[in-house]
């Protein structure tokens, strides 16, 4: 049976954190189809939590073969955003996307929350006020803005798995996006 990229981007991360001894988290979510039909159940609001050097980091997941990442529905859930958005406006937390972009070299991105939902408003003609270098795309984030807005996730190919270097991403993360004391 074939692994979902996704979920071994999501192990891969995992692992280079216990590596790296930085806390992980993976939110659970339940499987649709084990549901009997007709019964509900709430929508996680990310997928990980992680924990380094005094920040909680809420984080959504995503992986695409393509250069780009789609708003639709289907791939970035409102539910997800608005989340996102709630967490980061408390004190030791910093909330945000981490975009995998698999072709052609294993891109890896942490775009924060607001640097997401700031880039979103622009491409979707709600605010002009900045401006990117890269190509603005209306309906997706593609891999330049990312490089752009983002800070990237450095990775090594082992034999088969990414080892990711998220201490080093966190750190960064946290000069630019914690409190100051």
């Amino acid at each position: 049976m074939t692994v979902n990229k996704g979920k071994e981007f999501e192990q891969s991360l995992k692992d280079s954190a216990t590596e790296q001894k930085v806390f992980f988290y993976r939110i659970k979510d339940v499987p649709q189809m084990m549901l009997k039909q007709g019964s509900k159940v709430s929508q996680n609001n990310y997928d990980a939590f992680l924990y380094h050097n005094n920040y909680l980091f809420a984080i959504e997941l995503k992986s695409t073969k393509a250069k780009s990442i789609s708003f639709s529905e289907s791939m970035i859930k409102k539910h997800q955003i608005e989340s996102l958005k709630e967490a980061a406006k408390y004190e030791g937390i910093i909330a945000g996307f981490i975009f995998q972009y698999r072709e052609p070299d294993n891109k890896t991105y942490f775009v924060h929350i607001d640097d997401f939902t700031t880039y979103k408003d622009h491409a979707e003609g709600r605010n002009n006020t900045i401006t990117y270098s890269n190509k603005v795309n209306k309906s997706s984030i593609p891999i330049g803005i990312c490089e752009e807005i983002g800070i990237e996730l450095i990775n090594i190919k082992k034999k088969v798995k990414f080892r990711y270097y998220i201490k080093r991403m966190l750190d960064e993360a946290i000069v630019r996006y914690g409190e100051e004391s």
